[in-house]
């Protein structure tokens, strides 16, 4: 699973998912760092909006992201210290209309997402280690909170 590319372990600004779909759009990361010895990375992220406009989603950002098929939506794995659990990831859509970032509650190890159609999101979680299949319905589960970006 994680001998593909890109990863959790290994993704880049010069991915080309990196771009929306409609290519007015792409994400980009700064000071990617490994979360823990040989675990996955993260960093702070941005978005970069027809190359004249730069917001940051978030301060500890996974990846890789996928966008949603119209280009509008971005699904990206968020890391979070929690303190009984740990470092966690959660699922954080961005919503490039409304310049708002849906934090979701439910909780990960570490996100592999692959695709975003619509209300879902796809991928895998624990990649390396006991992987579960990931079939996410954005509109059936709980938001922690909605930040403006």
């Amino acid at each position: 699973m994680i001998d593909r590319y890109p990863n959790p372990w290994n993704f880049d600004n010069k991915n080309k998912n990196l771009e929306s779909v409609n290519g007015y759009h792409k994400v980009v990361y700064s000071e990617l760092n490994e979360i823990g010895m040989g675990g996955p990375i993260g960093g702070m992220c941005f978005i970069e909006l027809n190359k004249n406009r730069r917001i940051k989603i978030h301060d500890w950002c996974g990846g890789p992201p996928t966008w949603e098929t119209n280009g509008e939506l971005l699904a990206i794995p968020i890391w979070k210290k929690k303190f009984w659990k740990g470092t966690i990831q959660q699922i954080g859509i961005v919503n490039l209309k409304t310049e708002e970032l849906k934090i979701f509650s439910k909780t990960f190890s570490v996100l592999d997402l692959r695709s975003f159609d619509k209300t879902f999101v796809y991928g895998y979680d624990s990649p390396s280690h006991k992987t579960k299949t990931l079939v996410f319905d954005t509109t059936k589960e709980k938001v922690e909170k909605i930040i403006k970006i």
